[in-house]
């Protein structure tokens, strides 16, 4: 290595970075053929086994100062097209190709032969990820046909190379998306043909129909999922597979926390299908796959789908069941009947639910909040939220919360954030609910797996984010259970179930058997909670999950016999370790609580 570059490294090392750029000036000054020392130091500095970055870009930024400031024009020499190609392709830092190209005037066309060739690599291969990053650094992205660079990626579901290729452009998140969208065409049915024929890529003849299918919605989710109309057939995509979420819900039994009543699926399957013919009859279909002739012949008439829009194999279906006069049995149905389960209910009839949506009911709450017999008297009050779930993976910053539950011992109040709390003044109204359920040391919050709550509160409320930093009046009930259950599981009566087995329930429920012996109720949780009116089973199951949570704490201040225990657990935050699943209360498919 010449002795100027040495003496370049040691000023560099030095960190005289201005008496570095001055010597490679004035190298550059004195030079009769500077075109020439840049290509080779760039050359041989490239290839080294060190870390030369500092160098060459001191090289690169003094050369390009001394052409600004020099009067003379030096011809720009034919260099070795095979090492000015490996030097491009191979050995030379993404972040000096740019001021490579305009010293050495590397046009586009030959920047895009040499990036083409890298592309003919195996995806996964290192030649291959150096192109894609240089097309990315040149923002050349659409200077290709899909083809050549994002169907590969799509079909080979690369999902962290298309996420460097979109690079956070609205315009290539929009290319992407409508690619997708064409790819769907038919419910995909056309997928192979469109891959083969029209895009001529013959190499892909096994499509991962199912890897490819999850990448799009997650795409429409990230991107397109309020633009229903503009890529219907990735919106379609996306709710055939809240459908098939669904179906199993309700006739798998996917788990004892997610059993819903037929009411509340009924809301969220109408919310989706309604209007939509291509998904009305998925629905058709997939209950015929379930031989639940029962429900086929209810959604047929709440859709009012064409008879000649279904398939043959349906049509015929339809025919035999309705010439079969046996009586049918819906195929969630167990032939042996069992015994109804017994819940967990409010113990007195004297406790009144109080839907919150105008100023007097709510000043009624706030009447209850504040008028106290004296200013040192303790308020309990249990505490939940409800919103509407998500079956997809769109931006939780999408939901909103849509009921808060405030207990008390005899009455138990449902507030309607999402069309009635909304529209009140945030620096009144809603400041002074917010200071006194979250910041006053004479209020006790009894919640559980309050994390949720607390992220859904402020996402939709930001006016509750600075009361619910210290977290002082919460006493999270999850953390009660978790430490009885390893220090004093006997507290519980129902620690052990009947037959010895572990317990079905989770989270609040099984809080609320292992005090009671009967968990509760879950299947609401799932409901569209954004509907008014609020079904009756709804309003119950909101009330209950606030008014369990008083009910479980006098029932475990008895059985202590002290208050001081429960607590001492006010204002704690869980640690990670208390976050086990089996403590959690799914409160939405997104959010665990």
């Amino acid at each position: 290595m010449s002795s100027f570059i040495s003496d370049l490294s040691e000023k560099l090392l030095l960190q005289d970075d201005n008496e570095a750029n001055n010597t490679a000036l004035n190298h550059f000054q004195q030079s009769t053929q500077p075109y020439n020392d840049l290509f080779e130091y760039i050359l041989i500095l490239s290839e080294s086994n060190h870390n030369n970055t500092n160098l060459i870009h001191c090289l690169i930024q003094s050369f390009l100062q001394w052409k600004n400031q020099s009067n003379k024009k030096f011809p720009i020499p034919k260099f070795d097209e095979k090492l000015l190609n490996n030097l491009i392709l191979n050995n030379l830092s993404i972040n000096f190709l740019k001021d490579i190209c305009d010293i050495f005037q590397i046009s586009k066309n030959d920047l895009m032969f040499l990036l083409r060739i890298l592309l003919r690599e195996p995806i996964n291969s290192i030649l291959y990820k150096r192109a894609l990053n240089i097309i990315i650094k040149f923002h050349y992205q659409l200077e290709f046909s899909p083809e050549e660079i994002l169907l590969p990626l799509i079909l080979n579901t690369k999902d962290h190379l298309i996420h460097l290729y979109i690079d956070k452009n609205p315009e290539l998140e929009d290319y992407v998306l409508d690619l997708l969208n064409y790819l769907y065409i038919n419910d995909g049915k056309r997928l192979r043909d469109i891959v083969l024929n029209e895009f001529n890529m013959r190499n892909y003849q096994n499509i991962n129909k199912k890897a490819l299918g999850k990448l799009a919605v997650r795409y429409w989710n990230l991107f397109g999922h309020e633009q229903s109309d503009k890529y219907p057939n990735l919106a379609n995509l996306q709710h055939k597979r809240t459908l098939n979420y669904l179906i199993n819900m309700k006739y798998n039994g996917i788990n004892d926390e997610k059993t819903i009543s037929d009411d509340a699926w009924n809301e969220l399957v109408q919310e989706i299908v309604q209007g939509n013919e291509e998904l009305s009859i998925f629905l058709i279909e997939s209950l015929v796959d379930r031989d639940d002739s029962i429900a086929v012949r209810y959604w047929l008439t709440q859709l009012n789908v064409p008879y000649n829009a279904l398939s043959h194999w349906v049509r015929k279906y339809i025919q035999t069941k309705q010439n079969d006069r046996s009586t049918t049995v819906p195929y969630a149905q167990n032939s042996t009947r069992k015994l109804p389960i017994e819940y967990y209910k409010i113990p007195s009839k004297d406790v009144q639910i109080v839907f919150i949506d105008a100023m007097p009911t709510y000043q009624r709450l706030l009447d209850r909040l504040f008028k106290v017999d004296n200013e040192d008297q303790e308020l309990f009050i249990g505490f939940d939220c409800e919103w509407k779930p998500m079956f997809d993976n769109s931006p939780s910053s999408q939901q909103r919360i849509s009921i808060m539950q405030i207990a008390f011992s005899n009455e138990i109040f449902l507030l309607d954030m999402l069309y009635f709390f909304s529209t009140c003044d945030n620096q009144t109204i809603q400041q002074r609910l917010a200071n006194r359920l979250f910041d006053d040391d004479h209020v006790t919050i009894l919640c559980y797996g309050f994390k949720a709550d607390a992220s859904m509160l402020i996402s939709s409320f930001p006016i509750f984010d600075r009361v619910l930093s210290s977290g002082k009046t919460l006493l999270d009930m999850s953390l009660v259970q978790s430490d009885l259950m390893l220090s004093q599981r006997d507290i519980f009566p129902y620690n052990i179930t009947n037959n010895n087995t572990p317990s079905k329930e989770k989270g609040l429920s099984e809080l609320v058997r292992l005090c009671f012996g009967k968990g509760l109720n879950k299947s609401e949780q799932c409901s569209n909670w954004n509907k008014r009116p609020l079904r009756t089973a709804q309003i119950q199951y909101a009330a209950l999950d606030a008014y369990c949570l008083l009910d479980i704490y006098s029932f475990l201040r008895t059985r202590l016999q002290s208050s001081d225990y429960l607590q001492s657990f006010r204002g704690r935050k869980p640690k990670k370790s208390d976050q086990h699943p089996s403590l959690n209360d799914v409160n939405s498919i997104n959010e665990i609580k």
